[in-house]
């Protein structure tokens, strides 16, 4: 356990040394939004390019796995709505907001570092299959449901929606990096030395950075809401989203061990960073910030648990 502890403790450290930058202000709070920006734009899709790039295409897109983790994940989704509208008797938008929390991961700021730490090997591949699904299949199915609800009897244009998500997807710059990976891949291109080494020096930043634009983000985060949403929406982040990960691959082809334990992983960690802002898009963000904060911090726990369950360290 105290392995455990030692793979988990550096992330949540590098965590709390964005946090308390900002906090004091060593770094000025509105300068983090410009560092995320580096990761999104510069260093991550660095890391995913070039590591994308040299593998077979064969262990870059593998089917059982993205069926796996599409399922699992839109299992969390729709099983967290229900609860929510049906048994707590929330509003839709509300419902389906929870919904998201549980089952979009924050891949780039917090798996990823996770996994390096985690695997002697990373599974690169099931980080990038994972930001392929969630960016194909998930979101936008919770974007066209929070739109539909929110028009509430307006006219709703199909073409203007498919518009918005099709714009979005394309000016992904995480999105941009899998693609020309993939076709890197593919087509077994290799790139000159200097371009190389360039993309080796940003992605060696990539999670270091990362986890302090997290921490950073953070900053002037209170908890507001009912107390009982907040632990139902951590506990199925946490809890409910891996788990569907489980269970549907007890029932899709045998895969790679490692690839599993990956999207596992994946699951595992608290809700994109952006959760709060597409919250106050429907009038939810103080709710969604209170989630993300609990969530964040009880993940120091939970991550642990499951780390020693799938024997990693």
């Amino acid at each position: 356990m105290l392995t455990i502890v030692a793979t988990t403790t550096p992330i949540f450290i590098m965590i709390l040394l964005g946090y308390f930058a900002v906090r004091i202000n060593l770094v000025p709070g509105e300068t983090i939004a410009g560092m995320a920006k580096i990761v999104m734009y510069f260093t991550l899709p660095a890391l995913i390019f070039s590591t994308l790039a040299r593998m077979e295409f064969d262990q870059v897109i593998i089917p059982s796995y993205i069926a796996t983790y599409a399922t699992g994940s839109l299992l969390a989704l729709f099983i967290g709505m229900f609860i929510s509208s049906k048994i707590m008797k929330r509003p839709l938008i509300e419902s389906t907001l929870k919904g998201a929390g549980m089952a979009c991961s924050n891949s780039a700021f917090f798996a990823y570092p996770v996994m390096l730490l985690a695997f002697s090997d990373p599974p690169t591949a099931a980080f990038a299959m994972a930001l392929i699904v969630e960016n194909l299949f998930v979101l936008p199915i919770i974007f066209i449901i929070l739109e539909i609800s929110s028009s509430s009897g307006q006219g709703l244009n199909p073409l203007s929606m498919l518009y918005t998500v099709v714009k979005r997807l394309v000016k992904n710059p995480l999105i941009l990096a899998v693609t020309g990976g993939v076709l890197a891949s593919t087509f077994h291109l290799k790139l000159p030395d200097v371009i190389d080494r360039v993309l080796v020096m940003l992605s060696g930043a990539s999670a270091t950075l990362a986890l302090i634009v997290l921490g950073g983000s953070l900053v002037g985060t209170s908890l507001t809401g009912n107390i009982k949403d907040i632990c139902f929406v951590t506990t199925g982040k946490l809890v409910l989203h891996p788990l569907m990960i489980a269970v549907v691959a007890f029932f899709m082809p045998e895969m790679d061990r490692n690839l599993l334990l990956g999207g596992i992983l994946i699951a595992a960690v608290p809700m994109m960073s952006i959760y709060p802002i597409i919250g106050s898009q429907y009038g939810f963000r103080s709710l969604c910030a209170s989630i993300l904060l609990v969530t964040t911090l009880v993940s120091f726990v939970t991550l642990a648990v499951i780390l020693s369950l799938m024997g990693l360290s």
